[in-house]
C-alpha cells in the first residue's frame, strides 16, 4: 500500500520535469536569435556609414564636376573673345600706314643733356659719400665742441653763482677730456688757456664753509663760561683777606709815630695798579655781556653764509674788542675763544676766483 501511494508523486514530478524542458530549450532559442540580430545590426550599421559617406563623395564629385564645367565653358569663351581681338589688332597693324620719319636732333640734345645732369648728381652723390665716410671717420668733432662749450658754462656758473672751485675743477678737467678726444689740432690754444685755469683754481685755498660755522658756533656756546671782570673784583675781598696778616703791636717800638705807622700798614693793603682800570660791571650786566658776545658771533656766521667778508672780518673784530673789554683773557676759557676768533678771523671766505670767459671763447672759436 505503501508503494501504491509513492507512485502518483513520482508521475507526477516526472511530468513537471518533462513540461520544464521545454520551457528552457525555447528561452535559449530566444536569446540566440537575439545575439544573432545584435550581430547583424552591428556589422550593418558601419555598412550604412560607409554607403552614406560614398553617396556624399559622389555627390560633392558631381557638383564640383559641374562647377568645372562651368569654368572650362567660361574660359573657352574667354579664349575665343582674346582670339577674335588678337586677329582685330594683326588687321590693324596691318592698316597703319608708313612710319613718318621725324627730326630727333631735338630729342637727342635733351638726351645728352639729360645725360651730363645725371653724370654731375653721381658726381655729386659721389662726393657725399665721401663726405659721410670722413665725417664717420672723425670721432664726432662737433658733438665734442658742444660738450666741452657746455661744460665750460658749467664750471664758470660754479665759480660765479655758487663760488664752488671743486665742482669747477671737475667739469674743466671733464672738457679738457672733451677736447682732447676730438682728436683735432686746432684745440690746442683752448686747452692750453683750461690747463692755466685749473691751476689757478687748484692753488686757491677750498674754503670748509660748514666746519667754520660749526667753529663759530661753538665759541658763541663757550661765551657763558667766560670769566668777566666783575667776577675778578668780586673775588678781590677774598683774596686782599687771604694776602693780609694778623697784626702783633710791638710795645717796645721806638716813638709813637712808627707805631702808628706799623699799625696802618697792618690795617690798609696798598696795591699798585699794573694796568689801566676797566669799566665797572652794574648787577646783572654780565648776562647782557654774554648774549653781545654771542650776537657777534651769529652775525660772524649770518655773514658767512652770505660771503660778505667785510662784515665776517668786522663782527669777529667786534667780538675781540667785546672780550679784551669785559671778559677775563687770562682764563682757560678766555684764551680758548681769543685764539678760535683769532685763528677764524685770518681764514678768507670768498676768495677771488678766475673768470673762465677766455677759454669758453677759445673754445667757441674752434671750426
Amino acid at each position: 500500500m505503501a508503494e501504491e501511494s509513492e507512485t502518483p508523486k513520482i508521475l507526477e514530478e516526472l511530468s513537471k520535469s518533462n513540461a520544464a524542458k521545454p520551457v528552457s530549450q525555447t528561452s535559449r532559442k530566444q536569446k540566440n536569435a537575439r545575439r544573432r540580430v545584435a550581430i547583424i545590426v552591428i556589422l550593418f550599421v558601419p555598412l550604412l556609414g560607409g554607403v552614406l559617406f560614398l553617396g556624399y563623395q559622389q555627390q560633392s564629385l558631381t557638383s564640383r564636376l559641374a562647377t568645372l564645367s562651368d569654368e572650362n565653358q567660361q574660359l573657352t569663351q574667354s579664349l575665343s573673345v582674346q582670339s577674335g581681338q588678337l586677329v582685330q589688332l594683326r588687321e590693324n597693324l596691318l592698316a597703319l600706314p608708313e612710319p613718318v620719319r621725324v627730326d630727333d636732333s631735338v630729342l637727342r640734345e635733351l638726351e645728352d643733356s639729360l645725360g651730363a645732369e645725371i653724370q654731375r648728381l653721381r658726381q655729386q652723390l659721389a662726393d657725399l659719400e665721401i663726405e659721410a665716410v670722413t665725417t664717420e671717420s672723425e670721432p664726432k668733432f662737433s658733438w665734442k665742441m658742444q660738450e666741452a662749450g657746455y661744460l665750460l658754462r658749467m664750471a664758470n656758473q660754479k665759480l660765479q653763482l655758487e663760488a664752488d672751485p671743486a665742482s669747477a675743477i671737475v667739469l674743466l678737467e671733464q672738457a679738457d677730456t672733451a677736447l682732447s678726444g676730438s682728436e683735432n689740432s686746432n684745440v690746442f690754444a683752448a686747452r692750453q688757456s683750461i690747463a692755466a685755469d685749473l691751476v689757478r683754481l687748484k692753488n686757491i685755498e677750498q674754503v670748509d664753509r660748514e666746519e667754520i660755522f660749526i667753529r663759530l658756533g661753538n665759541l658763541a656756546a663757550q661765551a657763558d663760561t667766560l670769566d668777566l671782570i666783575g667776577s675778578m673784583r668780586g673775588n678781590f675781598p677774598n683774596r686782599r683777606a687771604s694776602d693780609s696778616q694778623p697784626v702783633e703791636i710791638d710795645m717796645n717800638a721806638d716813638g709813637f709815630i712808627g707805631q702808628s705807622l706799623e699799625f696802618l700798614e697792618s690795617v690798609f693793603v696798598w696795591r699798585k695798579w699794573e694796568e689801566t682800570t676797566e669799566v665797572m660791571l652794574a648787577p646783572g650786566q654780565d648776562s647782557l655781556i654774554k648774549q653781545n658776545l654771542r650776537l657777534f658771533l651769529e652775525q660772524s656766521q649770518l655773514a658767512l653764509l652770505m660771503r660778505d667778508t667785510e662784515l665776517y672780518q668786522r663782527s669777529l673784530r667786534e667780538s675781540l674788542a667785546w672780550l679784551q673789554r669785559y671778559a677775563m683773557i687770562d682764563s682757560e676759557s678766555g684764551q680758548n675763544i681769543v685764539s678760535g676768533i683769532s685763528e677764524l678771523s685770518v681764514i678768507s671766505i670768498n676768495p677771488d676766483l678766475p673768470d673762465l670767459g677766455q677759454s669758453l671763447d677759445l673754445v667757441n672759436q674752434i671750426k
